[in-house]
C-alpha cells in the first residue's frame, strides 16, 4: 500500500523538490549577490541599511529571496496537496486502491503522511537556507518589502506550517469536490483565508497571555536593525503552532468527507 502511494504521489513529489532545489539555489545566488555589494563597498558586515543600503542587482536579489521566502510554501503546499486525493477521484482510481484491502480511512492517511512528510521536509529545507543565509541580507531592505515579510516573518516553523496546513486543506477539498481545477481554485482561494483566521486566533492567544502577564515585553537585543530577524519569533511559532493542529484536524476528520457523488 505505501508503495502504490508513493508511486501515485511520484510525480507531484519530483514537482516538489525541482520547486525546492530551485528555489534553495535562488536564495544562495541572491545572498552571494547581495554579499558581494557589500564587499566592494568595503562594509562586508554592514546590517544598517543607513550605511549599506541594497541597490541595483543586490536590491533585486533581495526582492527575489523575499517573494522565495512569501510564496514558496504556499506553492508547495499546493503542488502535494491538490493532486492528493482531486486526481484519484478524477480518474477513479482510489476505486482500484480501496480493493486492495485497504479501509478508505488507512489510505487516506497513508497518502497524506507522505504528502506532509515531503512538505515539511521540501519546505524545512527553503526555510532553513533562507532563516541562516538570506535574513542577513533581507533585513537591509526589510523597510522596502515590509508587505512581503508577514507572509514568511523570516521563522522556518512559520513558513513550513504553511505548507502542512495548505496540503491538508487541499486534500480535503480534493476529496470533496473530485475535480482537480475545482480544488485548486478553491484551495488558492481559501487558503489564504484559513492562515488569516489562524493568524487572528494566535493574536487572541497572545493577547490573552499578555493579560495574564501583564503585558510583559519580549523583545530581546539592543533595538539594532538585525534585531528585526528574530523578533517576531514568538508570534510567528505560535501561528505556527495553530496552523498545525488545524491541519491536524482537517486530517483526521478527512475520512469522513463525502464527496457529492460517492
Amino acid at each position: 500500500m505505501t508503495w502504490l502511494a508513493l508511486r501515485l504521489l511520484r510525480p507531484y513529489l519530483i514537482v516538489a523538490v525541482t520547486v525546492t532545489a530551485a528555489a534553495t539555489a535562488y536564495v544562495l545566488y541572491g545572498a552571494t549577490v547581495v554579499q558581494g555589494q557589500l564587499d566592494a563597498a568595503g562594509m562586508p558586515d554592514c546590517l544598517d541599511p543607513n550605511f549599506c543600503y541594497p541597490a541595483g542587482a543586490a536590491l533585486d536579489a533581495v526582492f527575489g529571496m523575499e517573494l522565495v521566502a512569501a510564496f514558496v510554501p504556499p506553492l508547495l503546499g499546493l503542488v502535494l496537496g491538490v493532486a492528493l486525493f482531486a486526481r484519484e477521484r478524477e480518474h477513479n482510481t482510489i476505486a482500484f486502491a480501496l480493493t486492495q484491502s485497504v479501509s478508505r480511512r488507512r489510505w487516506v492517511y497513508v497518502k497524506f503522511g507522505w504528502a506532509l512528510a515531503a512538505g515539511l521536509a521540501c519546505t524545512a529545507t527553503v526555510a532553513s537556507a533562507h532563516r541562516l543565509v538570506a535574513t542577513r541580507y533581507t533585513v537591509l531592505a526589510n523597510d522596502t518589502y515590509e508587505l512581503l515579510y508577514p507572509l514568511h516573518l523570516n521563522n522556518i516553523g512559520y513558513m513550513v506550517a504553511q505548507t502542512l496546513l495548505l496540503v491538508a486543506l487541499a486534500g480535503v477539498v480534493g476529496l470533496s469536490t473530485g475535480r482537480t481545477l475545482q480544488t485548486l481554485v478553491l484551495s488558492a482561494l481559501t487558503g489564504p483565508v484559513a492562515w488569516l483566521v489562524t493568524a487572528g486566533v494566535s493574536v487572541l492567544c497572545m493577547y490573552a497571555v499578555f493579560l495574564l502577564t501583564g503585558g510583559t515585553d519580549t523583545t530581546t537585543g539592543d533595538g539594532g536593525f538585525a534585531d528585526d530577524i528574530s523578533m517576531m519569533d514568538p508570534f510567528a511559532y505560535l501561528v505556527g503552532a495553530v496552523a498545525i493542529i488545524a491541519a491536524t484536524a482537517l486530517v483526521l476528520l478527512a475520512p469522513r468527507v463525502r464527496g457529492r457523488d460517492t
